[in-house]
């Protein structure tokens, strides 16, 4: 997959916005894709080595060398990978995206709101969190992403990140249906769902 937030340098400063712009968007896309699939390396890829994360955890966002120790993951990614296992499934969306990039055009102050749907696993489950109930049920929450992007070699990156929550719900689940969609049409939290082989699967028969 192409690298999520490169972009190239042209000489009109309203295009080089615009491209820019484009590029802050597609790293917080990349995010909630990587999110969704637990795919630590496309999750790492978004975040600078020295950006910081307040988001239900607070510290390093991402910082592959440092070890995490039993109940204190070692950055934001290890967090959010341990919390997305207690999930069955997840589906991060982007609504209204806010890019504002500074005069200098090496930052970026960005805003997207997002809706987030979790099937959370029961307490029989032995891959249940701590929060779990005695059923599945299903966690909805709704947010804002506010960020500060820094643009690094042509790379834009998150640097800082706080997660805002709106409003969240709990609920029981209705799946009715939901299993009789064939497998590899289902999403798949790993890189066996279709996005990882779509350039072989969308060959004509």
């Amino acid at each position: 997959m192409k690298q999520a937030g490169r972009v190239a340098r042209v000489e009109d400063p309203h295009v080089q916005e615009l491209l820019d712009k484009q590029a802050c968007a597609e790293v917080m896309m990349t995010y909630c894709r990587g999110i969704d699939h637990r795919d630590e390396a496309l999750l790492r890829s978004v975040f600078h080595p020295d950006s910081y994360h307040r988001h239900g955890f607070e510290g390093p966002s991402s910082a592959p060398g440092r070890k995490s120790r039993p109940g204190k993951p070692a950055d934001f990614v290890a967090y959010a990978l341990g919390v997305l296992a207690t999930h069955t499934h997840t589906h991060h969306q982007l609504g209204n995206i806010f890019v504002e990039v500074e005069k200098d055009g090496q930052v970026a102050y960005t805003e997207a709101y997002f809706t987030a749907f979790h099937r959370m696993r029961a307490k029989s489950d032995p891959k249940a969190g701590p929060q779990a109930f005695d059923t599945e049920m299903d966690y909805w929450v709704g947010g804002r992403y506010m960020d500060r992007m820094e643009k690094r070699n042509d790379v834009w990156k998150i640097a800082y990140r706080v997660g805002l929550t709106d409003w969240q719900q709990v609920e029981a689940p209705t799946s009715r249906g939901y299993f009789d969609i064939p497998a590899d049409m289902r999403m798949q939290q790993s890189r066996k769902d279709m996005l990882y082989r779509r350039r072989q699967a969308f060959r004509k028969p």
